[in-house]
């Protein structure tokens, strides 16, 4: 009988070491504290754009301006980390138009803006954009007005526009405490 209490006693004694070397109660607290500071990977907002665009006919890279859409919570929701109406900056890269009706092609993949704290944050875009397509005109004129028709070969295609208060939605890219 006292060596069953001699064994309870000691893998007590060891589950509750176990408990205190992995699950200490400080981190507990603190990381309770700071979720309400953290601003997660993969947060979604909504940008807004400030202005029309349209690209130029040529390779290009650049940004447009633009805005978040609505307030951006901390993984817990109790506070706002990024306001509505802060300024944000989308990247873009532009192909062009080409000839046989080729058209021409924008993609917004990243994008920045800060948090209450003026941390500079990086998010992730999706969205290309293409202009139209002239290459069924091309392929008709080419075949009804052969060989004259060929010149239609020389026909671009449209670039994309995107129009004032544009929105795209967009994800953080690395988790932010914000102060």
């Amino acid at each position: 009988m006292k060596k069953n209490k001699w064994w309870e006693s000691t893998i007590s004694s060891v589950l509750i070491a176990a408990l205190m070397l992995c699950l200490p109660l400080e981190s507990v607290a603190q990381s309770t504290v700071n979720r309400s500071k953290l601003l997660e990977n993969g947060s979604q907002l909504v940008l807004r754009t400030n202005e029309a665009f349209k690209a130029d006919n040529k390779a290009d890279t650049g940004t447009i301006s633009s805005i978040v859409e609505t307030d951006v919570y901390s993984a817990d929701g109790s506070q706002v980390l990024i306001k509505a109406g802060t300024p944000a900056f989308i990247e873009f890269t532009a192909e062009p138009n080409g000839v046989w009706g080729k058209a021409g092609k924008i993609c917004l993949t990243h994008a920045t803006t800060k948090t209450i704290d003026n941390k500079r944050v990086s998010l992730r875009l999706s969205s290309c954009k293409s202009g139209s397509s002239k290459l069924g005109g091309v392929i008709i004129l080419s075949v009804l007005f052969f060989p004259l028709g060929l010149i239609s070969g020389c026909m671009k295609g449209s670039m994309p526009k995107i129009q004032q208060g544009t929105t795209f939605n967009a994800s953080t890219m690395q988790d932010i405490i914000v102060e």
